[in-house]
């Protein structure tokens, strides 16, 4: 072997939670891992993401529990493990921004959630609190509803990136398609090449989200993976950044089986607050321009909210592209999903809750393939590090 090759037991393609979570597990199993990242770590899905890691319980605002909803109800457990370092991944550095994630509902629909929140199939994992407990945003007198606790959590995506990043940065490789080639053959991907240095893996990961779809194209020309494909779910979210104080974690229950609006809040630089706004509002927002996302943003936040003074608030939009396996009729996949194919591996997570089951059957998937750990590598310097992705709140006001 030159002094110009290197052979990581495992390549991994995608700087996001699904490649970072993977690189993690995969090192403390003993592996030799390499990530690539076109971007920056955390920079697309990630980082846009709300941080809610939840346990399938707003899948069932229908009145049921859905094979979606049974299927992830271990992840806060499972994130909690790795939190207080019980996991082979370890998040004991990671931050929360809050240990609960509530739902509120009024009128007619809270009458209908009632008597289900109150069954014995959800006890335990959803209480009804009492008006002394709830958030500060939802104590006026004004608010005339019920608000929930739920089992889940919130967390901080930037340190989220930053703890799955510490113990393995040297790994986390900045790669250039316009500069860097792949060269791909039967079995797999043979080489990569990164700023001149060729790296030989004995198994590839791909786990770049959005960058998938460009990387099976480039798989299927080598008859590898052929029958797999992707699907994206685009959302416009809004930012709202306002001075009010108020900190919310929420899911607003309308008439459908999906939250009106899902609220996390992050703090910025300048100590104000930004409500992140996800749901049915995001979701619907793909068909309007970002000045009509904003418009039905102030007239959701007005109707929600008439005790709240958001006339100061600062909004903006941000447009997420979501990476999913593709499904038929295009509907949400209920679990992570990876599947082999050779030296070849593609995985998504499909929901950040997720990334522990997605850690579990990649690792399936590689001691299936009966890969043994090679010596530790010493990396050449024309291998630059990846840089940190930066929370779009940060920079978007």
């Amino acid at each position: 072997m030159s002094d110009n090759t290197l052979k990581p037991d495992i390549l991994v393609f995608g700087g996001g939670i699904a490649g970072l979570w993977l690189i993690n597990r995969l090192n403390a199993a003993g592996y030799q891992c390499l990530l690539l990242e076109s971007g920056t770590l955390g920079g697309d899905q990630t980082l846009a993401s709300q941080g809610i890691i939840h346990g399938g319980l707003k899948y069932a605002l229908g009145g049921s529990l859905s094979s979606e909803s049974e299927s992830i109800a271990a992840m806060p457990d499972r994130w909690r493990s790795a939190m207080a370092g019980d996991d082979p991944v370890d998040l004991r550095n990671l931050t929360v921004l809050s240990e609960t994630q509530h739902m509120w509902s009024s009128g007619s629909v809270a009458s209908r959630m009632t008597n289900f929140f109150a069954s014995k199939m959800l006890r335990g994992r959803i209480d009804k609190l009492k008006r002394a407990d709830f958030p500060s945003a939802l104590a006026d007198n004004a608010f005339k509803g019920n608000v929930y606790k739920l089992d889940d959590l919130v967390i901080n995506t930037e340190s989220l990136i930053d703890t799955l990043s510490a113990p393995v940065r040297q790994r986390l490789l900045a790669y250039d398609p316009a500069r860097d080639t792949l060269e791909w053959n039967d079995n797999g991907l043979a080489s990569a090449t990164v700023n001149g240095v060729r790296i030989e893996p004995g198994l590839c990961v791909l786990a770049a989200g959005n960058g998938n779809p460009a990387l099976l194209a480039q798989a299927h020309k080598a008859h590898l993976l052929e029958q797999e494909h992707s699907q994206l779910r685009p959302l416009k979210m809004l930012l709202v950044k306002h001075d009010l104080g108020h900190r919310l974690y929420a899911h607003c229950v309308g008439t459908s089986n999906k939250p009106v609006l899902t609220v996390t809040s992050h703090d910025c630089p300048d100590g104000k607050v930004v409500w992140y706004l996800g749901g049915e509002l995001a979701e619907q927002g793909v068909d309007r321009s970002d000045q009509e996302q904003r418009a039905a943003g102030r007239a959701e936040l007005d109707k929600l909210f008439p005790w709240l003074d958001f006339s100061n608030a600062e909004l903006a939009t941000l447009d997420v592209v979501r990476a999913e396996p593709k499904q038929e009729n295009r509907v949400k996949p209920d679990n992570a999903y990876a599947r082999r194919d050779r030296n070849l591996i593609i995985s998504w997570p499909t929901k950040l809750t997720l990334a522990p089951d997605l850690g579990d059957r990649v690792m399936a998937l590689v001691e299936e393939h009966g890969l043994q750990p090679c010596e530790p590598m010493t990396l050449p310097a024309e291998l630059k590090q990846a840089p940190m992705g930066v929370p779009y709140w940060h920079r978007c006001f």
